[in-house]
């Protein structure tokens, strides 16, 4: 390279030095693949049309490959949708993907409808946020002291939340009639006729041994046997007089039982009128009168069914005991005697 010699010096020479260095331009092609497969090191190639992978632009050959360069300069089409001589404003630039934004449309809505130097400890704006000032919350609600594990459950909420006593005596479930119940209720007396077990009252039975003066009741010459009985005396008092004048009906006690079989037990307890029906065999009858004792039994046999009496009455009227009638009920009478179980048949009831 020929250079005016004019000029000496180091500069010179380093301009001259660059200059030689300057990669060769050989020329265009159509694609990256249009690229010679070898070339001088140093030989720079111009790709006009991208290909996948490959872009348009400079490529330079570095003694075993093409490295791209960059492309060459474009001109702008246009500026965010402006075209011409563009004059960009803050509404051209997009913050959409950037995490440093600039104020949106929606922030500046919201910001316009804060007051000028906005006090937010105003009573103004306090009370329109549903809140209230310390000025307005009582002293006594400020100091007051809770655990830090105090709850208030539901049922505690019910209770406070009650309109008055009545109310809150509902809730608790406690006199809700509206009573006094300030003072436990007790008993008082010897007697074991009630009997208080918390919230429940119990009605005892009352013995012979709860009436300390009963023999004197019972054996007072001017008692009637209606007075007797009017002061708690039954026949299992055993009372004892000695002789009664009935000016009324006497009545007995009637005892039916519809489903007798297998077995049957005497017992005058039961009503001294018994009526049974048989629905089986009675195999097995126990006596279990007592001396002077005495029942009638009213007898359906049902469908022809028997009773076996065995050994259970000692004496039968007329030597043996009944044959059951299958059409009507049979009536049968008996009696005890010391130790003695007497029995008869009167007949059938027709």
């Amino acid at each position: 390279m020929a250079y005016n010699s004019s000029y000496t010096g180091p500069e010179v020479d380093e301009g001259v030095r660059k200059a030689t260095q300057i990669p060769e331009i050989k020329g265009e092609v159509a694609n990256y693949a249009s690229l010679p497969g070898g070339a001088t090191s140093g030989n720079v190639y111009l790709v006009v049309a991208a290909t996948t992978g490959y872009p348009a632009g400079f490529y330079r050959w570095n003694g075993s490959a093409w490295v791209f360069m960059g492309r060459e300069a474009a001109a702008v089409d246009s500026v965010n949708t402006q075209t011409g001589a563009v004059v960009l404003d803050a509404d051209d630039i997009s913050d959409a993907s950037t995490t440093k934004k600039f104020t949106t449309a929606g922030d500046i809505t919201k910001l316009s409808n804060v007051e000028d130097n906005a006090d937010v400890t105003s009573t103004t704006n306090v009370t329109s946020a549903g809140a209230l000032m310390d000025s307005e919350v009582d002293a006594d609600i400020k100091t007051l002291s809770l655990p830090a594990s105090t709850t208030i459950s539901t049922f505690g909420a019910s209770l406070v939340d009650d309109a008055d006593a009545s109310a809150g005596r509902t809730t608790l479930g406690v006199d809700a009639a509206g009573t006094d119940n300030s003072t436990n209720v007790t008993l008082t007396g010897s007697g074991t006729y009630l009997s208080l077990a918390g919230q429940a009252i119990t009605v005892d039975p009352i013995t012979e041994s709860d009436i300390s003066d009963l023999g004197t009741y019972l054996t007072a010459e001017a008692d009637t046997l209606d007075s007797v009985t009017g002061r708690g005396a039954t026949t299992t008092n055993g009372v004892t007089v000695g002789s009664i004048d009935i000016n009324g009906e006497i009545i007995e006690k009637v005892y039916t039982n519809a489903s007798v079989t297998g077995s049957f037990t005497l017992e005058a307890s039961n009503g001294t009128i018994q009526n049974l029906t048989l629905t089986g065999n009675v195999t097995t009858v126990t006596d279990s009168l007592a001396d002077g004792e005495a029942i009638t039994l009213v007898v359906d046999d049902g469908s022809a069914k028997e009773i076996t009496w065995g050994t259970s009455v000692d004496k039968w009227v007329g030597g043996s005991a009944p044959t059951l009638d299958t059409t009507n009920k049979n009536i049968i009478v008996l009696w005890k005697v010391g130790s003695d179980l007497y029995g008869m048949t009167p007949g059938v009831a027709s």
